[in-house]
């Protein structure tokens, strides 16, 4: 067979053209379609569009009706005429209420005494709502259903010095709405109210009234909360708003003809660069083979330029003999190293096992280890959401550098190439930076060396760094004797089976290899940047920093100073060592300092940071501590206002008032399992726009990135408090809250730990009478208070939280979890 007969008829270009005529086959097949597709989907969200309007009106103007009944009725509740009638049990003025109160069809002046007969007129329902209101709870409305007959009923307090004295209790019949129901057109669609009390008891609850026709056929209903137990439905009617399809074609055939443009012009490019580029390689092959002139050209075409560097690799393994000076070339393109351009050379990392044998290769000090056989690393350092450990016992450097091998394979097989490496200011911290380093770039996964920063600072990284991987080294709010890693991979921080995963990696020896490079890169100035142009601080502030000794001192110093706000520091210098108090702000007696800094300074309120600045805590201008949950709920009333609908996230340690406080401002509450990696996962599942934790970990996904940030979530609390005129006190005042207990934690084991919760799971004394929640550990509510015991992720412990109408409540409930703890685990000693 001839020459001619081998050559190849196929070229690039071919194959290219066959991609645009395909790629007309798709156009044209899209276009054939598009008529189709507007109708099923531009259609359905215009569908969507009209309900939620629709729903959104006749919800508002219900809500509308029910505040101007409440409005009238505490009018009429403060009159003094009203005070004297209770007092002389004045029936007669009843009489004259009731002609002011349209549709009232009964009123009653009752004191306490009263409210203890009434059920056996009105039901055990309005009784249970006249004792609530006695206890000073909010005024709301109620409907009940007696005798087959709706009635409505409204109970607001009487003051007599500032005291309730008794209520006002007005009772509606079922035409009470009657007027609103009439004024819902037939012709739109059908609205349907009903009252819920308790979901998870009675499912289908109270139809207060429905209005229109039902459609013929199936459409999506929308639903609106009224109240915390009204909610509304709408069901679109068979006629609605039709979408115009003509103009929405108009830009598919413009972009046809574009693409035809694009994809011409690109073949056309595409088929140059490949003539210049194949001369270009055409003459470099010659000079390298023919004179031995090894100077590449800079091709445009990433294919020639590895055909060329293949070439120029096969020329020097086949030519023996290749100068010492070639050799050394080919090796300084491939060794690793820290890249400074001001580094002398003997700080330069040259440390690789594919490597330790190159000439002209400076020989550096390092630490022997065996790097070919891991050592036995404890199973129980790789929790649920990071890797923690007691330093040089269970976290050592050795162990640090198989844990890079582990991490940095993760990486390269989810697709990625190079990982950001920061730590915090711990003893440990930079020795073991180093290690895991050297560990990792053995992969060949690439290094950007990030140095000091918070864990906060680090998760910003992959969001706006060349990589979405990072590794923090922190021992967060744990002893200075401890350590560990969190790690972040495409974003997300890896939790549970993920972090085990790298232990079972690590066992099986099963690493990538190669040869990485690491990169000095700075990153805090960005990151304050950021969060300046992000957050306004719109009037004066001072406040006090408790940066605790650890990593975020310094940072937040800087950023409040450059966000105007005059700043007191305390502790705000990184010392390992943690010399003033533990790094953990959760505790209350390590936030004394803080407390007596406000006050001395006469400061608006105190911040304190954890070891890694990922967690804030706040302290009021009198000294309150306020706790996170509570902080969760200033964040909740200024976002969700700007995002109706949003997911909410929270973990089971918060309070019991969160649910309700989301359902009012249009939000969807879910409780979930305490730890930030869980946290995390669960709010991308959700897309929800923000959460937080009882520990004091902060999600914010309006404007900001969705990870906890101690940092940032502190500067967008004193963005909302600067924009009130109050004192932070009193800002506080006004959110709901429960008498309430700090975590409280029993030592045990880790083995231990997990069996007595799920002793007690079972324990039918213990979760008598209780609603019991075991998305984390085991949860009990009763209709005044809550008890918590679960599982700590990052200690042999449990940890235990309580919360109630009052100090009794919590007692009670902390007595029948202190029978329980005694009956399943005598070992462990019960503080309480």
């Amino acid at each position: 067979m001839s020459q001619k007969d081998n050559t190849p008829t196929r070229t690039v270009v071919f194959y290219s053209r066959v991609s645009i005529w395909l790629a007309l086959l798709f156009i044209s097949s899209g276009l054939a379609i598009q008529s189709l597709q507007i109708n099923l989907m531009t259609q359905s969200d215009v569908d969507k569009a009209f309900s939620n309007a629709m729903a959104e009106q006749v919800a508002q103007a219900l809500s509308t009706r029910l505040d101007d009944t409440r409005k009238l009725q505490l009018a009429a509740s403060r009159q003094t005429q009203t005070i004297a009638a209770l007092q002389q049990a004045d029936v007669s003025w009843t009489q004259t209420l009731k002609n002011f109160m349209p549709g009232a069809q009964n009123v009653y002046l009752i004191n306490e005494e009263q409210s203890r007969g009434i059920q056996e007129e009105l039901g055990f329902s309005v009784k249970d709502l006249v004792a609530r209101t006695l206890k000073g709870a909010s005024m709301k409305v109620e409907a009940v259903l007696r005798d087959n007959k709706l009635r409505f009923y409204w109970a607001s307090p009487i003051l007599v010095d500032q005291q309730i004295a008794g209520v006002l209790l007005v009772e509606y019949g079922s035409n009470w709405l009657a007027n609103f129901q009439a004024g819902v057109s037939n012709q739109l669609g059908h609205i349907e109210v009903r009252q819920l009390l308790d979901p998870e008891v009675d499912r289908k609850g109270i139809e207060i009234f429905s209005a229109g026709n039902i459609p013929r056929n199936q459409s999506t209903p929308v639903a609106r909360a009224i109240n915390d137990y009204w909610f509304l439905t709408y069901t679109p009617a068979d006629e609605r708003p039709e979408l115009a399809l003509l103009p929405l074609a108009t830009p598919w055939f413009m972009s046809l003809f574009a693409t035809l443009a694009g994809l011409f012009i690109i073949v056309w490019l595409q088929k140059r660069e490949l003539k210049r580029n194949h001369l270009n390689l055409l003459v470099y092959v010659r000079g390298l083979t023919r004179k031995g002139v090894d100077t590449p050209p800079k091709f445009s075409l990433k294919l020639f330029h590895d055909l060329a560097e293949a070439m120029r690799h096969l020329v020097h393994t086949l030519n023996p003999n290749a100068t010492s000076t070639e050799r050394k070339d080919i090796t300084e393109k491939r060794m690793p190293m820290h890249i400074s351009t001001d580094a002398p050379k003997a700080a330069i990392n040259f440390s690789s096992p594919n490597l330790a044998n190159v000439a002209d290769i400076p020989e550096l000090e390092v630490e022997e280890f065996d790097h070919n056989t891991p050592p036995e690393i404890p199973k129980h350092i790789f929790r649920a959401y990071d890797i923690r450990g007691i330093v040089d016992t269970e976290l050592t450097n050795d162990v640090l550098f198989w844990l890079g091998k582990a991490i940095g394979s993760e990486v390269l097989i989810r697709g990625f190439d190079r990982i950001n490496l920061a730590w915090d200011g711990r003893l440990s911290s930079e020795r073991f930076a180093h290690h895991l380093q050297d560990g990792i770039i053995s992969t060949g996964c690439h290094v950007n060396r990030l140095g000091e920063l918070p864990t906060g600072a680090l998760y910003f990284a992959t969001f706006e760094l060349d990589s979405p991987c990072g590794v923090m080294i922190t021992g967060s709010h744990n002893p200075a004797n401890y350590n560990g890693l969190k790690i972040v991979i495409d974003q997300q921080a890896l939790a549970q089976e993920q972090i085990m995963g790298l232990y079972h990696r690590i066992a099986r020896s099963d690493f990538r290899s190669g040869t990485g490079i690491v990169e000095e890169r700075s990153l805090d100035e960005a990151y304050i940047c950021r969060i300046e142009e992000d957050v306004n601080i719109s009037r004066d502030l001072k406040i006090v920093i408790d940066g605790g000794n650890g990593v975020a001192g310094p940072i937040a110093s800087r950023l409040f100073n450059r966000l105007g706000i005059e700043v007191i520091e305390l502790y705000c210098n990184v010392d390992g060592n943690f010399p003033n108090h533990h790094p953990d702000p959760g505790e209350p007696e390590n936030l004394v300092a803080l407390q007596a800094a406000i006050a001395e300074h006469s400061a608006h309120l105190g911040l304190a940071f954890d070891g890694d600045g990922d967690r804030v805590a706040l302290v009021d201008n009198l000294g309150n501590i306020i706790w996170p949950d509570r902080l969760l709920m200033l964040l909740i009333e200024d976002i969700l206002p700007r995002n109706p609908g949003r997911d909410v996230l929270y973990d089971v340690k918060s309070s019991r008032h969160l649910a309700p406080l989301i359902n009012r401002h249009g939000g969807r509450p879910t409780m979930w399992k305490t730890g930030h990696s869980l946290m995390k996962k669960k709010l991308r599942d959700l897309d929800a726009v923000v959460g937080g934790e009882y520990s004091g970990h902060f999600y914010i996904g309006e404007r900001w990135y969705g990870f906890d940030d101690g940092l940032y979530a502190g500067a967008r609390l004193l963005e909302i408090l600067a924009s009130r005129t109050e004192p932070c006190s009193d800002v506080f005042a006004h959110l709901p809250q429960d008498v309430s207990t700090p975590e409280i934690t029993l030592n045990t084991t880790e083995q231990r730990k997990f069996a007595v919760v799920e002793s007690l799971a079972k324990d039918s004394d213990l979760i008598a009478d209780a609603r019991v929640f075991t998305t984390d550990g085991l949860r009990i509510e009763f209709s005044d208070g809550w008890g918590l015991i679960r599982v700590s992720n990052t200690t042999p412990r449990l940890t235990l939280r309580f919360a109630g109408d009052n100090e009794q409540t919590i007692l009670r409930i902390q007595q029948r979890m202190k029978q329980a703890l005694t009956l399943h685990a005598p070992e462990i000693h019960v503080p309480f």
